[in-house]
């Protein structure tokens, strides 16, 4: 619209009014803005292919570098991906005998070692055993020999028998042979798996099922389960050990028939539990180094794991994530009745070490209760009491989140949830892991991470083929390094070309103009230059800091940070534009021709600008806490070296051919050149001071946290939490809660316990 006017009042035809408008909105717009923004993406790319990390959605980049909240798998994840078999546990008068460490050396217990022989889904690979690392331990500590015989010429069995296992020749179980009849493949949500084998010559059928305690527990005839399986299952999963329980049951060789019209249930009902399997898990030497960095940078860690939820609980206080003073609190749920809603139950799961100060503010409380009121615990939930709660007590979800730390036995579906209720409370949310298990969570999370040895997964954006935690880091660190990149060159783009239209805005109230190669010479040798190696700072490499850069280009920070800059850039062009008048040696510009600018208006206002893009390129390469300083910036750093020193060159005694090609008219003394150089100092110590001191330290602080109680819903939740002591209310026993008629009968084995 200024243009409009004050080029219809000097008499310009309605063409020539038309292309001068249409050129200011080519300047305002800059069209190279899209393709600059994703050059920090591009450099964060190449450094993570370096390090062996993948990336096939680049858009993710900068969204990891707001991340806040990350979840890992167990197994495989912050532990080693292979098992050791340490022994078994077996049944012996309905008791869970001592344990026993090499069964294959051992002539009884002989249903317990069949199942450890026949219960798994391995196979022959060009002669080698393949399979599940736990099948594979488990298999391998009986000593027994798998086969695959051609179905054609094996004629011992009756039935088609796709695998057959055989104990060691020379052993006191020579002779026997099991042939493998049917298998039910293992399935995360039931928690199980299965197979129906035949011994040689015996006239039946045997069901070998192996799973979960809990769930080969319900499906156990209640007079077959161990007097004292509570105590010994607590014993070893507290320790972190890995356990899994077997049972069996005979079936008629009858049935075998109608195998193919029974359900899987038919099958896995009234076992005789035969015994624990108990199997070491180390944590990968990465994990406690990862998990304390996060941790100290005010990221919230927590384990989604498939597991029991001691051994959960023993891995995350060995890790770090759950730290030597605070209390864990089980949460339980007893379903309801008919019109009952499900009572939840907040028990400590083990004994924390509350200071010695914290135990002379009131002694008589317990450690348990002063961990409570100091905001020191930490949720443990199971995926039956996740379940129940998302269910009938969807309220408490946002606080079982905000101080959960372990969800154990969780399926895939329940592990999606999760992540994506931790997005809806506000947090930016990276999810780990390596198995099949973890597709979902891998998906919904704004950053999965993917631990796995091929090049790149279809489940998660990230894929890293150095299988541990320590990729977590690095992809932050880029992340946070390419946000920051984005926000410079975004700033850096949309004030150069405010800049420009400012200049030509300045130089349009006296009819003048930039000429085409003071144009160029900004956009190509500038501007394009300064913007190709922004973004090749690297990760800062230090210790991450617990501030997140920014991560919305239209926040109160982000506008203030352009509109301070631009009001100081425009300001500088208006004093040079007015200061060039006050030399005697001024001649004003008159317009006769619409291709010569040649004024010294034009070249107050072209000097002066120079500098401020090259300015502007310092102001906003941020570097710690961040990126690499911009020293270490070689490339970029020569770059705006060389360019400071040509524009100082042009400023002040250019060659007649640099005056010809830009088209100057240079001032006749060097003193209003040595001005504009002063005037550029100034304006750069003023860019520093606003940017680093008025911007960063002042409003990013108090802009920053009104912003994130305002849409953080989990820190409004955590304040609340801070400062509510009644809640959770500690059960004093834990609930007992009837899944089943074998856990009805466990219980009535022991000391019953009141709801």
């Amino acid at each position: 619209m200024f243009t409009i006017i004050m080029k219809s009042l000097r008499g310009m035809s309605l063409w020539d009014i038309t292309i001068k408008s249409l050129d200011i909105i080519t300047i305002v717009i800059p069209p190279a803005l899209p393709a600059t923004m994703t050059v920090g993406k591009l450099y964060a790319l190449t450094r993570l292919k370096k390090h062996n990390i993948s990336c096939i959605n680049s858009r993710v980049i900068n969204v990891s570098g707001s991340i806040n909240c990350v979840c890992f798998d167990k197994t495989g994840t912050l532990t080693e991906d292979g098992l050791d078999m340490w022994g078994v546990v077996p049944l012996k008068d309905k008791r869970l005998d001592v344990p026993i460490k090499h069964i294959q050396d051992r002539n009884d217990f002989v249903l317990l070692k069949h199942g450890m022989a026949t219960c798994h889904s391995l196979t022959l690979i060009n002669g080698e055993l393949s399979g599940d690392p736990l099948d594979l331990k488990m298999f391998e500590s009986t000593g027994w020999k798998l086969e695959e015989p051609n179905l054609k010429e094996d004629s011992h069995y009756e039935l088609p028998i796709p695998a057959i296992v055989r104990p060691p020749c020379g052993g006191s179980d020579t002779g026997i042979e099991i042939g493998l009849v049917h298998q039910y493949q293992f399935s995360s949500t039931l928690q199980r798996m299965s197979i129906i084998t035949r011994q040689l010559g015996s006239e039946d059928l045997m069901v070998f099922c192996k799973g979960s305690p809990e769930m080969i527990q319900s499906l156990s005839k209640p007079d077959t389960i161990p007097e004292n399986m509570v105590s010994i299952l607590s014993e070893y999963t507290e320790q972190g050990y890995r356990v899994i329980s077997m049972a069996c049951r005979v079936l008629p060789l009858a049935d075998f028939k109608h195998l193919n019209f029974m359900k899987r249930d038919d099958i896995e009902k009234d076992l005789e539990f035969l015994g624990l399997i108990i199997l070491e898990n180390r944590l990968k030497p990465q994990t406690e180094g990862v998990i304390k960095e996060l941790k100290d940078a005010k990221v919230k860690v927590v384990m989604i794991t498939g597991d029991n939820i001691q051994t959960a609980i023993s891995v995350a206080k060995e890790c770090g994530i759950i730290d030597p003073g605070e209390t864990v609190v089980d949460v339980s749920v007893v379903p309801g009745g008919i019109k009952e809603s499900p009572k939840v139950f907040y028990t400590v799961s083990g004994v924390s070490a509350i200071s010695t100060k914290a135990k002379k503010l009131n002694y008589s409380k317990t450690e348990e209760e002063l961990g409570l009121e100091s905001g020191a615990y930490k949720f443990a939930v199971t995926g039956k009491a996740w379940e129940l709660i998302r269910d009938e007590l969807p309220e408490l979800i946002p606080r079982l989140i905000v101080k959960g730390a372990i969800f154990a036995r969780m399926s895939s579906d329940q592990k999606q949830q999760l992540v994506l209720e931790l997005q809806q409370l506000g947090y930016y949310v990276a999810m780990c892991g390596d198995g099949a298990n973890d597709c979902g969570a891998l998906r919904a999370a704004h950053a999965g991470i993917s631990l796995s040895e091929a090049e790149s997964s279809v489940a998660s954006p990230f894929t890293s083929t150095v299988a541990n935690i320590s990729c977590v880091l690095r992809i932050i660190r880029e992340g946070r390094a390419a946000l920051v990149t984005s926000f410079g060159i975004f700033k850096f783009m949309v004030l150069y070309s405010l800049c420009e239209f400012f200049s030509t805005m300045i130089l349009y109230t006296i009819d003048s103009n930039l000429t085409d190669f003071e144009f160029l010479y900004i956009d190509i040798a500038l501007v394009f230059n300064f913007a190709f190696f922004f973004g090749r700072n690297h990760a800062f490499s230090g210790p991450l800091t617990a501030d997140t850069p920014q991560s919305s280009l239209f926040s109160h920070v982000t506008l203030l940070s352009m509109l301070f800059q631009l009001i100081l850039m425009v300001s500088m062009q208006i004093v040079s534009f007015v200061l060039v008048h006050k030399f005697a040696w001024f001649e004003p510009f008159v317009f006769t021709n619409a291709t010569s600018y040649s004024c010294y208006e034009n070249y107050a206002v072209f000097a002066i600008s120079m500098f401020q893009y090259i300015i502007l390129a310092i102001t906003f390469s941020q570097g710690k806490p961040y990126r690499t300083p911009i020293y270490k910036n070689k490339l970029f750093t020569m770059s705006i070296f060389a360019m400071t020193l040509a524009c100082i060159y042009i400023t002040l005694y250019p060659a007649n051919a640099v005056i010809q090609f830009l088209q100057l008219r240079f001032p006749p003394d060097i003193h209003f050149p040595l001005l504009i150089l002063y005037l550029a100092i100034g304006n750069f110590v003023l860019s520093l001071f606003i940017e680093n001191f008025v911007i960063q330290y002042l409003l990013m602080n108090k802009f920053k946290h009104w912003n994130n109680i305002k849409k953080c819903k989990y820190l409004a939740i955590e304040h609340d939490l801070d400062n509510t002591f009644s809640w959770p209310k500690l059960s004093k026993q834990a609930p007992v809660i009837m899944t089943s008629p074998s856990a009805l009968s466990l219980c009535t084995t022991h000391e019953s316990t009141k709801l």
